[in-house]
Formats: C-alpha cells, sequence, structure tokens
C-alpha cells in the first residue's frame, strides 16, 4: 500500500509473471491432470504455471489494448485495467482516476489471470459416472446437461414438491447471477432460493433495516458531490468494532488509513485479537469473545448517565428513546457491569464512550465479529442505538457502516402470470441444508444448487459430508474441483471476471461498477447468469405443468444481453436505481452509489440526508421506517419481533458455548415464519426461541477454552483464492495461533502441532505463538480445505478446514447467520511432530544461527536476528 506508482509499475507484473503461456510440451501431456483432478475437454486448455515472462510495458512490450473490468473478491470492489495481447490477459494494475483505489490492487486481484488460465480448471459439463465422493465424471454437452436436470427438477417437484430443492448464490458471482438464480426458483416454485448473505453479514442489513428504514451501509467511502466532503475520510472518531478491515478489504482500509494520517481521526479497535487493523489504530481493546453487546450497552448507559446524548435529534427523530433509558437502568447495564462481561475495565469503556458521543463525526464500523453469532441482529440493533441517541447518522464522517450491506442488484420486470409460493422456505441460512436432508426438520430437502464450496463455507463439516452423500441431486456451479464437488451429480463450469460483460460485487458503500469483458470464456464454460436463463428455456420445453410462455417470457434469453439488461431493464423497474446504467458506470473512474435515481443524480454516499437530494427520492421521508424516524422501539416492532421470542430492545445473550457460561438462547421444537426475512412471498421458516437461558456447564469442564475463527490474511477470499498459486505459495499454513501463557503451560513453540477438538471433531495443525490474543481463546482461520491440490504444487501443506470444529445447529432466528465465532474447544500438544521437519531450509536457518527462534534470547535490546 505504501509504493508509488513507479515502484507499482516495476514489481507488479513480476508478481504474476510467467502465468498465462500454454506450452505446447504441456497441451501434449493429456486431458487429465497428472494430480488425478477431473478432465478437462481440450488439450490446449492444460495451462502450466510458469513458462513464459509476461509482457511489461515498461520494456516496451505494449499491450494491443486495454480492458476496464475488475474483481469480486472483496467489497472493495477495484478496478482492473488489464493489458490483453493475441487475446490472453496479462498484466493487471489498478485505476489511477479513482481517489479511493488510487490506482492500488491487492495481491487476490492481480491473481485472476492465475485462476483464468489454470490446469485445474473445469471447462466442461461433468456428470458423475462413479460413487460419491470420488473423482469419477465424465464430459457431457451442454443440453444433456440442462436436459437431465431439468427432467430430474421435474421428477422431484411433482413427487416430493418444488420446496424440495434449494438453491444458494455466491459472492464470487455477478450481480445478475443471483437476480437469474431467485427468478428461476420463483418459476420452479420453490421458496428455498438463498445468497451468500446469510454465511457473510445480512443480519447487519436487517438491523438497519429496522432501526433506520433500509438495509444499506449508511456511509460512504471518498468525495461526496452532495454534501462535499470525504465522508468516511473525514471522521473524526472510528471505533472499529469486529472487523479486521485491513485484511479483509485492503484498498479501502487503505484508504480509510490515508485520511486518518492527513486529519488526525482517532481510531479505536475491538478485538480478541490484535490484528493489522487493531495494530494501526491509536487504541487495541482486547475483548472476551462473543461480547460485544455488552460492551455496546455499557457505552451507551455511561453516554445516557452522563447526559452526552444529542438531545435535540432524539426529540425530533427517535421513537423509543425513554424505553431505551428505562431499559438499561433498570437492567443495570453499566459500564461496571459490561467489564464483568467483556473483560474491558469500565473506565476504559467510559472513555470510549464519552470520545465517541464528543468528537463528532464519530463513525462506528463493523463486520463478520458481530455477524457471525447468534446474537448478530440484536448486536446490531443495539449498535444503531448508540448511533442514534448520539445524532451519528445521516452527516458525513458518521454512521452505523455494517459492512458488505448493499441491496443494489439487477431489478427485473414482475412474473407475469405468476403461481404465488405459499410454501415458507427453510431457515435461510445455507448451513441449514444438512439439516433439512438429514432429519427431513421442517421438512426434507431432495436437491441443491450450490455455488462455492458448501463443504467449506457451512459449520460441521462432517455432518455436511453426510448430507452430501444422501443428495438426490446435487449441483455444482464452480470453477474448480474442490470439496464439495465430489459429492457433485454435475459440475456446471462458471466463468472468472474477466470473461463476461456483467456488474461485480458492490462496494461497502452501495456502490457498483461496470465490468467489461476482457477476454472470451475459457473452453465451455458459462456465466452462472446465462446458465439459470438457459435452464428455464430447457424447462420450458420439458414442463407439462406450465406453458412454455411461462417460462420464456420471465426468464427472457434476451437477459444474457448484461449491458441491455443494466441500460434497459433494470432502470425501468427500480426508479430508485434508474441512473445507474452500464453505459453511464463504464465511463466512470469510481463506483456509482446507490441510491441513484436518474441519469444526472450524483449517486449518494450519506444516507439519511436532512435535504432534498436525498428526501425528495423518497416522497419526502428522511428515515424508511413506517413511521418515517427512527425506531428504536414501537409497539409494532415489539410484537413483530416477539412472534420468534425476541424484542425490539435486545436484553444480553450470548453463544450458548462461551468459557465463562454467559446468558444464552435455546432452541424450542416449534417453528414460525421469520418477522425479518422472506426470500420469497411464502416466507422462510425460523426455530422459536428463548433468551436469556443458562448453558450447560458440563460442555464447558470438557471444552475449557473458546475457540474462535476468521480470514486468514489479505491474500484469501474464502476457498476459491487458494487455486491461484502465488496467493497459495505466500499465504503460509492453516496456524492455530495461541497465547504465550498457554503455550508455556502446553511446552509448545511456534510450528509445534496441537490438536484443538470440540463436540463436533478435531482437527491438527502448527501453533502460531502471539501475545495479542485473548489468554485462553484460541484462533483458528477459515478458507483451508484438503482438496486444494495447489498447495501441494508450491509446496504447502493441505488442511481440514476448521468448520470441522463450528456448528450449524446455534444460528441467529432473525437472520440465519451461524455462530462461526465462539466455540467451546480443547487443546492438547502433539510431541515430535512440527511443521517444518529437519532438512527444510527454515530449519537449516535456524540451526545455523541465520533464523529468529520460535523462543527469543537474551534480554531483548539486540535486534532479531535473520
Amino acid at each position: 500500500m505504501t509504493l508509488n506508482r513507479r515502484s507499482f509499475l516495476g514489481t507488479a507484473p513480476i508478481v504474476a509473471a510467467g502465468l498465462l503461456a500454454c506450452s505446447k510440451k504441456d497441451a501434449e501431456k493429456g486431458g487429465k491432470p497428472a494430480d488425478g483432478g477431473l478432465p478437462s475437454s481440450k488439450l490446449e486448455l492444460q495451462y502450466p504455471y510458469t513458462e513464459k515472462v509476461i509482457h511489461r510495458p515498461e520494456d516496451g512490450q505494449l499491450p494491443d489494448k486495454v480492458i476496464n473490468s475488475g474483481c469480486s473478491f472483496c467489497p472493495s470492489n477495484c478496478r482492473h485495467l488489464v493489458h490483453v495481447k493475441e487475446g490472453r490477459a496479462y498484466n493487471v494494475y489498478g485505476e489511477p482516476n479513482d481517489p479511493v483505489q488510487r490506482g492500488k490492487l491487492c495481491a487476490k486481484g492481480q491473481a485472476i489471470p492465475q485462476l483464468l488460465y489454470n490446469k485445474h480448471r473445469i471447462v466442461r459439463p461433468l456428470k458423475r459416472v462413479g460413487p460419491k465422493p470420488s473423482e469419477k465424471f465424465e464430459p457431457i454437452s451442454w443440453d444433456q446437461a440442462y436436459k437431465e436436470i431439468a427432467a430430474r427438477l421435474i421428477e422431484i417437484r411433482d413427487k416430493s414438491g418444488a420446496k424440495s430443492v434449494a438453491a444458494k448464490a455466491s459472492g464470487r458471482q455477478t450481480r445478475e447471477s443471483g437476480a437469474m438464480q431467485k427468478r428461476f426458483f420463483e418459476l420452479y416454485g420453490s421458496p428455498n432460493t438463498t445468497h451468500e448473505g446469510y454465511i457473510c453479514n445480512d443480519s447487519g442489513g436487517i438491523a438497519l433495516t429496522l432501526t433506520f428504514g433500509h438495509g444499506g451501509q449508511t456511509n460512504g467511502y471518498g468525495p461526496d458531490p452532495i454534501t462535499k466532503t470525504e465522508d468516511l475520510g473525514d471522521s473524526k472518531f472510528i471505533l472499529w468494532l469486529g472487523t479486521n478491515d485491513a485484511e479483509c478489504h485492503p484498498v479501502l482500509h487503505g484508504y480509510m488509513k490515508e485520511r486518518k494520517l492527513k486529519t488526525g481521526c482517532e481510531w479505536v479497535v475491538i478485538d480478541p485479537r490484535m490484528t493489522m487493523t487493531g495494530n494501526g489504530a491509536d487504541m487495541w481493546i482486547p475483548i472476551k469473545p462473543a461480547t460485544d453487546m455488552a460492551f455496546v450497552y455499557g457505552m451507551i448507559s455511561h453516554i445516557i448517565a452522563k447526559d452526552l446524548y444529542d438531545k435535540k435529534f432524539v426529540a425530533e427523530s427517535v421513537l423509543g428513546f425513554d424505553e431505551l433509558k428505562k431499559f438499561v437502568a433498570e437492567k443495570k447495564f453499566t459500564p461496571e457491569w459490561a467489564e464483568g462481561i467483556t473483560g474491558i475495565p469500565a473506565g476504559v469503556i467510559k472513555e470510549v464512550a464519552e470520545r465517541y458521543a464528543t468528537k463528532k463525526p464519530s463513525a462506528i464500523m463493523t463486520n463478520a465479529g458481530i455477524a457471525h453469532h447468534v446474537n448478530a441482529v440484536d448486536t446490531f440493533r443495539a449498535i444503531t442505538f448508540l448511533v442514534a441517541i448520539t445524532g451519528n447518522i445521516g452527516i458525513p464522517g458518521s454512521g452505523a457502516n455494517f459492512m458488505h450491506n448493499s441491496p443494489v442488484g439487477v431489478s427485473l420486470p414482475p412474473i407475469t402470470n405468476p403461481k404465488p409460493i405459499t410454501d415458507p422456505g427453510l431457515p435461510p441460512q445455507p448451513d441449514y441444508f444438512a439439516e433439512a436432508i438429514l432429519t427431513g426438520k421442517p421438512y426434507p430437502l431432495k436437491g441443491v444448487f450450490y455455488a462455492g464450496n458448501m463443504l467449506a463455507h457451512n459449520a460441521n463439516t462432517k455432518r455436511v459430508e453426510e448430507a452430501l452423500s444422501k443428495l438426490e441431486l446435487f449441483v455444482s456451479l464452480n470453477l474448480f474441483p474442490q470439496e464439495d464437488t465430489y459429492y457433485a451429480d454435475y459440475i456446471l463450469p462458471t466463468t472468472t471476471f474477466y470473461e463476461v460483460d456483467h456488474v461485480g460485487v458492490r462496494r461497502n458503500d452501495r456502490g457498483i461498477r461496470w465490468r467489461n469483458k476482457v477476454v472470451e470464456p475459457i473452453g465451455e464454460s458459462r456465466v452462472d447468469s446465462r446458465i439459470w436463463i438457459e435452464l428455464g428455456q430447457k424447462m420450458a420445453e420439458l414442463d407439462k405443468k406450465n406453458t412454455p410462455e411461462y417460462w420464456k417470457e420471465n426468464l427472457k434469453v434476451d437477459w444474457i444481453n448484461t449491458r441491455d439488461l443494466w441500460n434497459k431493464v433494470s432502470p425501468a423497474n427500480n426508479k430508485t436505481s434508474a441512473g445507474m446504467t452500464a453505459d453511464r458506470m463504464d465511463k466512470m473512474a469510481s463506483p456509482l452509489r446507490w441510491p441513484c435515481p436518474s441519469l444526472d443524480h450524483p449517486g449518494t454516499s450519506v444516507m439519511y440526508l436532512d435535504k432534498p437530494e436525498w428526501k425528495d427520492i423518497f416522497g419526502g421521508k428522511r428515515f424508511l421506517t413506517p413511521s418515517g424516524k427512527v425506531e428504536i422501539f414501537t409497539a409494532d416492532l415489539q410484537k413483530k419481533l416477539s412472534v420468534t421470542g425476541h424484542s425490539a430492545i435486545p436484553d444480553f445473550y450470548t453463544s450458548p458455548e462461551t468459557m465463562d457460561g454467559l446468558p444464552t438462547l435455546e432452541y424450542t421444537e416449534e417453528f414460525v415464519k421469520s418477522p425479518t426475512v422472506s426470500n420469497t412471498e411464502g416466507g422462510n421458516l425460523v426455530h422459536k426461541v428463548k433468551i436469556g437461558v443458562k448453558p450447560k456447564d458440563d460442555l464447558r469442564k470438557k471444552y475449557p477454552f473458546q475457540l474462535i475463527t476468521g480470514r486468514p490474511n489479505a491474500l484469501h477470499f474464502h476457498t476459491i483464492t487458494h487455486w491461484a498459486w502465488h496467493l497459495a505459495q505466500e499465504s503460509g499454513d492453516r496456524y492455530v495461533q495461541i497465547h504465550p501463557d498457554l503455550a508455556k503451560q502446553m511446552n509448545v513453540a511456534s510450528g509445534d502441532f496441537v490438536k484443538v477438538e470440540t463436540p463436533r471433531g478435531a482437527i491438527e495443525g502448527p501453533a502460531l505463538v502471539w501475545d495479542g490474543i485473548q489468554p485462553n481463546t484460541i484462533f483458528i482461520p477459515a478458507t483451508f480445505g484438503p482438496k486444494q491440490v495447489v498447495r501441494k504444487e508450491v509446496d504447502r501443506e493441505v488442511w481440514e478446514s476448521v468448520n470441522t470444529l463450528t456448528s450449524g445447529a446455534y444460528y441467529d432466528p432473525l437472520s440465519g447467520q451461524v455462530e462461526y465465532k465462539a466455540q467451546l474447544c480443547n487443546i492438547s500438544s502433539l510431541p515430535g511432530k512440527r511443521i517444518y521437519k529437519v532438512g527444510h531450509p527454515l530449519e537449516e536457518m535456524k540451526a545455523s544461527g541465520q533464523g529468529q527462534s520460535a523462543e527469543p534470547k537474551g534480554d531483548g535490546k539486540e535486534g532479531a536476528k535473520g
């Protein structure tokens, strides 16, 4: 992030050097990779990793053309300037005219050619011909794949009902793909169409909608043409709560860091671990895992007690403040109470509360550290209360910035002659697929379409494996032979970002970009949106219960042309995004932010402005709730949420598995219709819960430590990036991060193997001793899996997924979000086993005195050697 333009141009090509040329030698090896991967269709599609140095503009080897495209590996939503020569993508550069991107790229973005031209890529539709799990497939044509899958869908629908089939979209897909999947399932009659949001951060959007009326992140990055500010770049105080933004959104975070250095904005990071984000803050505060709600209530209580709330804003724009004030007083949610829950001294909680309330504009930034808990929506709701009572909403530099929440997608016209879906869907998170398959509750699931990696995304891996082996129909939409494809009946090969015209991932601040196709699709791969449209056309041929017109008119072949889709269809069907056309976005260096109701509207950075540019879009409303005000508590809201056992102002509770046995929730056998999630008009079922119950003590006795999970580093966006050779090589191994006190107790040094166990299973891995973590907390990163063959090819180990240890049974009924972040565990050493054996270069360096040992020696005054 510190490279200047000259050094960037000099080094960026080296990162991706030699990826892209197909050697004759490699092409002659045959259609099946030597490691036993899945078969591909054409010999010339077997690409090596390294053979030919890429074309370097600074050496006078100019490209034939430069194409504006982009990356969907995180909501930084960077534009890519891709150099193309002889029909191949080579160098990748960042957009220098975007004031937030500033020409920057992270390593993930530069690795896309390694996915595009990859010898392991699946390039033809494949059909299973062997048992599950195995790699026994045969190539088939697209027409055969569509015909057989459509016939199976009709058979399952007529025998078991349409609700017996489910589908999950992915964040790596285009924005059009999720819309086409949803439309297909609405026509098919199934309520079980879902997406990555229930794995990622939809809980934040739900909380924002309940309090402010809409689920989008409230503030944005970079120059705002309406307020003439840098919006979040002009904050005076930022509370980073449950987010490792530096590694999750490197380019966006680089912009925020630059603004911090320029403006003097104060940063406080609350996290159980010292992360790269905490390392760049003014204050890092280690909190006990899963106790963020208590910390926030402690802040609220102190702000009210000290009369630091915004009286004018509360009086004019907030409903339920008196109820909140009474609630925190009666519950005695003081900073002293919060200290006993969080481990943070009451004085520190008071100090943070006072700074947040008085150094306006103040912003709160959150992410999966809040979302991946059973109390996700309720914790996010408490944060919105904090934002509201301090008046940090609707002004530049402030807001409740619950990242990854952006509503912007393609808008399709209403279904002609619709057939209403009356069956309610399953609990909305894809983790529940396994439960429905294995238990039949609330009803059986017979078929699943999945974009992504079900065995690495979903909790309780062994249970998911069992479920996949029992499915009647499993269709994987994928680029590579990942862990779940070994259970697939059909694999449909999809494209990378560079092979299609599209709108991709949205930036955190509701910003979207148009991306142009860089090269033609490799082999016979097709973009996911086209797959759903063409499968619909095949349903039109075979489905005897519906007319062909029902499918053809409601899932049009014309929609494969995504530029027309964004230029004509979407603007006509959503007045709040009518100005977000493909042609307009194609000309812009920066993302265009929603809402944007016309071609002359600049797009919106600050939501809920007390200005006509905002209010006129929504008929004069400032807040989009039923009352038009911020809603902390209303009688209607209380009635709505009580259906599931929740309250408008939530009591404190947390994960069923915490070291201190904190109040939690208990799932009853009763299913109710969710008041907050409805993926189709049929709605979604969730368990009714009891809140505030005491967890089981026997579990804590057997598993006395706290396991948390998260991103390994900035090099990965879940499992797909492990297929890029330089990311797999550079990212290291899946470690088990532990505190030095625990390491000393176990007689373990960094690199020694340990075993971590939960009620779901056990995994092994090398310890990483690190004093920036809670003493009784263990951190293991996600995104690893045992089928990541590229890791082996670059001399790295492969690892079981950490989700072998997590439980899909614990979820938030208001959002479907699963408890990935707080599980009880035990840990033990495995004497004599290390990640690096004698003879490994790092061990030889250490033996010769060139490398730094795991246990520093001396008085600490000398610099580290090596």
